[in-house]
């Protein structure tokens, strides 16, 4: 199976036209554009089975759980919108979450939430709660351990086959960027080194930072274009063969 890979579109500031591809699957691994937006992009501009985890920017302007049931409606059959769900293709079984970081992977909670809260966006644009109220960092970190404590009891379960994570957020500091202040990085990234072992390919976006290495036995990928003129490393052709 050839699965195409592609995050941090950013579609509102740029357009992006794929080349025609012979991808049996593209992953969409978040923040390809707000809210509805992207789903329908891929609705129109992929034949095949599309898996489309949401990033923080496709949360902007809308509900952190009302955007996501929108995102769904608009889909069309063959694009997956996923959250914390398992979709099985062929021999290939793929974990989908957001994966939001719970700001324990630089070793002080405190200092991340404080400087994720000064310097994201997130928390002033994303609603939450009935109320409609702005998002906190003490939401994103229950999110995160709900996506922990997911992703281990599907990565125990047996399968025969192939495991493909996809996340947004980054499952490990490797590769996350060196001009980031030192706590922000907990804004990014998780530190997961046990879940990551438990799976054949992991994908995730979010850092604006390509990457492809070996992580405790697993092939860990991003492929993130940015923002315009943002140097990320982004290959549009980027494909893996499972």
């Amino acid at each position: 199976m050839k699965i195409q890979i592609l995050s941090d579109l950013h579609l509102g500031f740029a357009r992006f036209e794929p080349a025609p591809s012979d991808a049996d699957v593209v992953i969409l691994a978040g923040d390809i554009d707000i809210k509805s937006r992207g789903v329908k992009w891929a609705n129109e501009v992929f034949q095949c089975p599309v898996i489309y985890v949401c990033g923080n920017h496709e949360y902007y302007g809308g509900h952190i759980d009302h955007t996501l049931r929108k995102m769904k409606d608009a889909a069309a059959p063959h694009v997956h919108v996923l959250e914390n769900e398992v979709l099985i293709l062929g021999h290939i079984r793929f974990l989908v979450t957001t994966a939001w970081t719970d700001y324990s992977s630089t070793g002080d909670v405190t200092a991340a939430k404080r400087i994720a809260w000064e310097w994201m966006n997130d928390f002033t644009v994303i609603r939450n709660d009935a109320n409609f109220r702005r998002l906190r960092p003490d939401d994103l970190i229950a999110k995160s351990k709900a996506a922990y404590a997911w992703l281990s009891e599907e990565l125990d379960k047996p399968f025969d086959g192939k495991t493909v994570v996809v996340t947004h957020h980054a499952p490990t500091l490797d590769h996350v960027g060196d001009d980031l202040p030192t706590h922000l990085v907990a804004a990014y990234a998780n530190d997961w080194p046990a879940l990551v072992g438990k799976a054949d390919f992991w994908v995730y976006g979010h850092t604006h930072v390509s990457a492809d290495f070996l992580k405790n036995g697993c092939r860990v990928v991003s492929n993130p274009r940015g923002y315009p003129n943002q140097q990320t490393g982004f290959n549009p052709d980027f494909l893996i063969e499972i």
